[in-house]
């Protein structure tokens, strides 16, 4: 079922909470003109990316994309959410690049289905990276360096829902995000995702997958300390709840077939506590 179309802040908010489910998006770390912002941004991509997941409708997602886009170039649109992130992306100085690098992405969800690493990051570069660049630009940040950490934060965000979502990816709509050449060389079957319970063979596969995105969210840790202000405290909670999420899966023997290894709302609470209370970087990524 798509979401219906956003009309209020309200609206905005509720989308963008449920799209990232896993960790903190415009929470009230941050001021809330940057919270309202960014809930716009965030619902964009939960309608985009529920016409790719749960549609599956191509010719919805293109007939959004072409409403966005021309509403970008001046045409009038009775779409809430258009309105107010053409304002947004105005305001904002925001690069409209990044909002069509998602579209981009969630259209090839509907088209590839199967990857190897090299496809496997790329469609990272544009369903995920995007995401944090928009995050520093809302804050009035634009540099490359902080860019480059943030990618890195954010690609491993995105792997960790891969990890997560194995099983649904695979019996729900044959996508299978992990790269063929590991699943060959961990002796993992295509059939085994579906499973109830993961082989040893599909653990040591996550295991190998997880170590990899543990790399990726502590190269991109030092960003929490490169940002300003009340967005530091927003990222530490980024990393804190990711870090949870971590333990999850190492706690559940890395069967993420068998165990869900979301965030409860008391892990959420706890990752927002310890972004107050520490700068150190979470163990689980150390």
């Amino acid at each position: 079922m798509t979401s219906a179309p956003p009309e209020s802040a309200a609206d905005f908010a509720e989308l963008a909470a449920r799209h990232y489910e896993n960790f903190p998006v415009g929470s009230w770390l941050l001021p809330r003109a940057h919270r309202a912002a960014l809930h716009r941004i965030y619902a964009f991509a939960r309608i985009a990316d529920d016409l790719a997941d749960e549609a599956r409708d191509a010719r919805a997602l293109a007939a959004f994309r072409a409403a966005f886009a021309a509403h970008l170039a001046g045409g009038r649109s009775d779409v809430p959410l258009f309105v107010d992130l053409a304002a947004t992306i105005r305001e904002r100085n925001l690069p409209e690049a990044h909002f069509f690098d998602l579209l981009d992405a969630f259209a090839s969800d509907l088209e590839v289905h199967r990857h190897d690493e090299a496809s496997l990051f790329a469609y990272c570069r544009r369903s995920a990276n995007p995401v944090g660049r928009l995050v520093l630009r809302v804050c009035g940040l634009a540099d490359a360096a902080l860019d480059a950490r943030s990618d890195a934060v954010c690609t491993g965000l995105q792997l960790l829902n891969h990890l997560q979502d194995l099983r649904s990816d695979f019996r729900e709509r044959d996508r299978i995000y992990l790269p063929q050449a590991d699943l060959a060389r961990f002796g993992v079957r295509e059939a085994d995702l579906g499973a109830d319970c993961a082989t040893p063979q599909v653990r040591a596969l996550v295991r190998h997958w997880l170590e990899r995105t543990v790399g990726l969210l502590r190269e991109g840790f030092p960003v929490t300390a490169a940002v300003p202000g009340r967005l530091r405290l927003e990222l530490r909670a980024v990393l804190q709840a990711a870090a949870r999420v971590v333990e999850r899966i190492r706690a559940a023997g890395h069967d993420v077939l068998a165990r869900r290894t979301r965030l409860t709302r008391a892990g959420h609470a706890a990752a927002l506590v310890a972004a107050l209370l520490t700068r150190r970087l979470p163990r689980a990524l150390r």
